[in-house]
């Protein structure tokens, strides 16, 4: 496997788009600047749905936490996006974001959790999409216990194994995580799990948003930068390459961070999520100031020996928020480009 054989994708955002940018807007534009591959979002088909149902004069009730909702509609918004990847010559690698099941302590809510993801496993045979992206539980009040983690997603992927065809699990690090913020819980949760059908999805932003940035600190540098590079090369000794499935890849803005705390506050978010959410463009836009060291992250994951799918995902409201049509294909465009700098880099630092 050489870095010729890494495939691209490109991940349909939700957050920071503006209404008009469907989601058949976006995989048109996907494909149109030549990616293979799309992630896409659970809100963005639930908005799709929602929109189908509209333009007939119906109603769409979305999926709850309890997996209850408009299933059966969901379902054919599913049916029909697969109808138009097909057409346009690109696959749905996988579907995002599902979270909220692992040390939950409440009953009520880990079998709400199960529930939902047996409707999620609906709507990804609809698609045609094989995997599902788990991010860590972000719940407050759940258990610290990685064992008792593992124990929750090992039934998980036991669920998905069993559905026809079977589904995998990609954990990913949230950087706003409860307890598991961090690659290397990640790995070691991953490594208790002890699954075929359970593996990671490692994410630039992620690892250095719990390593090397702070957005909360005027220079945007956190007091723990110093060990970055250490951990980095940990990560390329530790993690199999087996496990890793996919590659997401985005940086992210120097922002005001009075500002960042001020509007995190307001809405009831943690600083890491208002940032994540809102500030995450494509490495090299100098013009969003972009800062965080993608290159080296990108470097340590592909010295595991792992060449997989790179994703890029993306949200920057300030700009994907205009209602102008030409928005989508402009970053997908500019995805396209940063993908082939960023192959360049890694030639230019000795990889193959």
């Amino acid at each position: 496997m050489s870095l010729e054989s890494i495939k691209k994708c490109y991940a349909t955002p939700s957050a920071g788009m503006h209404p008009s940018h469907t989601l058949p807007m976006k995989l048109r534009a996907i494909a149109e600047a030549g990616f293979p591959l799309a992630e896409i979002s659970f809100p963005e088909l639930q908005e799709y749905a929602k929109q189908k149902a509209e333009n007939v004069g119906g109603t769409f009730a979305a999926i709850n936490d309890n997996g209850e909702g408009d299933v059966d509609k969901a379902v054919d918004a599913a049916k029909e996006i697969k109808g138009l990847t097909d057409e346009l010559g690109i696959k749905i690698i996988v579907m995002h974001p599902f979270t909220g099941i692992e040390g939950e302590k409440d009953p009520e809510k880990r079998a709400a959790a199960f529930a939902r993801a047996k409707t999620w496993f609906k709507v990804l045979k609809a698609l045609g999409c094989q995997t599902m992206q788990l991010g860590s539980n972000k719940n407050e009040g759940i258990s610290d216990s990685f064992e008792t983690m593992a124990n929750d997603l090992r039934e998980l992927a036991d669920l998905a194994a069993q559905e026809n065809p079977p589904i995998r699990i990609a954990y990913e690090m949230w950087a706003w995580g409860t307890y598991v913020n961090t690659w290397r819980h990640t790995w070691e949760i991953c490594r208790l799990v002890d699954r075929d059908n359970f593996f990671l999805c490692l994410d630039t932003f992620q690892i250095c948003a719990q390593g090397y940035a702070d957005p909360t600190r005027p220079d945007g540098i956190s007091t723990e930068a110093k060990d970055f590079n250490a951990s980095l090369e940990a990560l390329s000794s530790t993690i199999p390459p087996s496990k890793i499935l996919y590659l997401q890849i985005s940086d992210a803005s120097h922002v005001n961070p009075s500002e960042l705390v001020k509007e995190a506050k307001d809405q009831g978010m943690r600083p890491l999520y208002m940032w994540s959410n809102k500030y995450r463009p494509l490495p090299y836009a100098k013009k969003w100031n972009v800062y965080l060291p993608v290159n080296d992250v990108v470097e340590a994951v592909l010295k595991t020996g792992w060449r997989g799918p790179w994703s890029y995902e993306v949200f920057f409201e300030q700009d994907m928020a205009k209602d102008d049509p030409g928005v989508p294909q402009r970053w997908t465009r500019e995805a396209a480009e940063c993908h082939e700098k960023i192959l360049e880099e890694m030639r230019r630092r000795g990889l193959k």
